[in-house]
């Protein structure tokens, strides 16, 4: 049986990775943290903590990880290059998984990007929109900005467009256009609930992993089938 700490746990997100860990059978949902009850509390606790909070927040579990010798799982996205550095320090000492997207179909979206960005010339034209719900923080999402990355190759002129509608939950498309045809790749986001998924499913895997910086495409041995 893993515990699981939920540091975020009174969040949308929190709720709906509480409830998951609650209907799993290999699970426990041990404690969580929030703003009123900080991780340093009830972290003795976990065998893996999931972090749904704020950028400097989760940074700040990172390295309260490490100092601790949790796993953790990290899907806070915006982390700043400094924020980004105390969690790819903390994984020196312990296994963290941090990823854009917790999605495992957007996951699945940054494979065929790469296969495509790979196999189509310059002679094709890049293109990336996103669309997520007005109180979304950071524009453009860190989804679009890995969707970029992993098309560009430092090579490319990627044009990105990012918008914030209503209570939109995440669209994500990538084209790739040349003056003969037109590639287009999408992921639609229907509910929060896969976010959720996507970090249990990652908390499972990360038992047992030795230290290092990790993604949603270890997880599914995406890098292996590249």
């Amino acid at each position: 049986m893993t515990n699981i700490v939920i540091a975020g746990y009174k969040g949308r997100m929190g709720g709906h990775i509480a409830k998951l860990v609650e209907e799993a059978s290999d699970m426990t949902l041990a404690g969580g943290a929030d703003i009123d009850a900080p991780l340093k509390d009830v972290i003795d606790k976990a065998d893996v903590i999931i972090d749904f909070t704020q950028a400097a927040a989760a940074a700040d579990n990172a390295e309260l990880a490490a100092e601790m010798g949790k796993p953790i799982v990290i899907g806070t996205t915006g982390l700043n290059d400094e924020q980004l550095s105390r969690v790819k320090k903390a994984s020196e000492r312990i296994p963290v998984i941090h990823a854009p997207n917790m999605s495992l179909g957007v996951n699945v979206l940054f494979h065929m990007i790469n296969t495509a960005a790979n196999t189509l010339g310059d002679e094709f034209q890049i293109e990336i929109k996103e669309t997520h719900h007005t109180k979304k923080l950071d524009k453009p999402s860190g989804t679009a900005k890995r969707m970029h990355e992993i098309a560009s190759h430092d090579r490319r002129n990627v044009e990105v467009h990012a918008f914030r509608e209503g209570d939109v939950v995440g669209d994500h498309t990538i084209s790739f256009e040349s003056p003969e045809e037109v590639l287009e790749i999408k992921h639609h986001a229907k509910t929060r609930k896969l976010f959720a998924r996507g970090a249990v499913t990652a908390a499972r895997w990360i038992v047992g992993k030795a230290p290092g910086l990790y993604d949603i495409s270890d997880v599914l041995n995406l890098k292996g089938n590249r």
